[in-house]
Formats: C-alpha cells, structure tokens, sequence
C-alpha cells in the first residue's frame, strides 16, 4: 500500500488518546495508514486492543514515507524525544481534530496536536509541537510557545504569552496580558493573574509560586 505511514510515539495514556483521535482526522485506507506506536516500554499496550509497538524510539529506523505525532505529555521529555526524531530525518505531522473551532489569521505550527473542542478565536500564534487538549481554548492576540502542553479544559485568554514548553494542569487558566515564562508549570485548577517568571511552578487561585523547578 502506498501514501503516509502515521507513527504515534507514545504508546501510554495520552498516546492511546491520539490514536483514537487521528482515526477521526485522517483519511487512513487512502492517503493514510497507521502504522503503529514507537515506546521503549514493550509491554505498553499488553492486553489492549491496538496496533502494534513497532520498537523503540532510540532505535527506529525512520522511513521515507513515515509521519510522526508525538502522544507524550511532559513538555521537556517530548522536546527531547522529538529533537532525537528530527536529527534522525523524521517528519511530524499535524492533527487538527474535526471538532477544533478556528477563526480568522490562527498560524499553526508544525507537529500541532489540537485535540477535540479545542477553540482557537483569532489573531493567535500556535508554536511547533503544542498540544492543546480536549476543550482548551485560546483568546485573541495570543501567543503560545513551541512544546507548550495543555491538560483538558484549560482556559488561555486574549493578549497572553505563553513561552517554550509550558504545562498546564486540567482547567488552569491564564488571565488576559499576563506573560508565563519558558517550562513554567501552572498546576491543575490554577488561575494565574500576573506574569509566571520561566521555569517557576504555581498552584491555587489565585495562583502562587510553590516552587522553582531548577
């Protein structure tokens, strides 16, 4: 069968979930197969109904047709897995699910997973490898930052900058103008109401530092 291999690295929770929404989003029997998962753990899908664990990601041997979606959701361990990827020839694709909401003058990056219900207004700026998961959304005049990761329901408001590899916890929220520094994490059901200084951690609402991570 000829067209493009869909390679999914990440074969755990969020790795299963795009899966399920790829096969909502490609055309697969036509342009499109899936080929299967890349994890270095064999036994993920053990007694699962899946594709198969093709190999390890370390020792994949990238061919010409194959495409890849990164189904992993720590910011920093996705950055380096995908950099390993890249320097070995691979090509992400993006996957923008039938159900996103898109207004006008929204650039997406490459390697984009946006994830059922997803909205996206106007005038924003989606980085490379961000994930936006089930029912986040981005305000106008946006920003967010190449390997940023949204949890589900997460709430991104107009006028925000968003750095590289950020994580938001399920239904945190960024209010408007406010800045979020690179690999910050804003925790589950946070609410950040000023700037988040790069690699800090906050949690509560209103949200207050708990930690710097390094």
């Amino acid at each position: 069968m000829t067209g493009k291999n869909l390679i999914i690295v990440g074969a755990g929770g969020f790795g299963r979930e795009v899966y399920a929404w790829a096969r909502q989003t490609f055309d697969f029997g036509r342009e499109w197969r899936f080929r299967g998962f890349l994890d270095d753990n064999p036994e993920a899908l053990a007694g699962m109904d899946y594709p198969p664990i093709l190999g390890d990601i370390g020792s994949y041997s990238v061919g010409e047709n194959d495409y890849f979606l990164c189904g992993l959701g720590k910011p920093e361990l996705k950055q380096k897995v995908i950099g390993l990827l890249l320097s070995r020839g691979a090509k992400f694709t993006t996957l923008v699910h039938p159900t996103v909401v898109m207004g006008n003058n929204v650039h997406i990056g490459v390697g984009v997973i946006l994830c059922p219900r997803v909205v996206l207004t106007s005038d924003i700026r989606i980085g490379n490898f961000v994930t936006l998961n089930v029912g986040s959304a981005v305000g106008h005049d946006s920003i967010v930052g190449d390997f940023t990761q949204t949890s589900a329901f997460c709430d991104i408001t107009g006028g925000v900058t968003v750095g590289e590899g950020v994580f938001m916890g399920s239904h945190a929220a960024i209010l408007p103008r406010v800045t979020v520094g690179e690999h910050a994490v804003i925790g589950a059901g946070s609410v950040a109401i000023r700037n988040v200084a790069a690699y800090m951690t906050i949690y509560g609402n209103p949200a207050r530092s708990f930690q710097v991570k390094r």
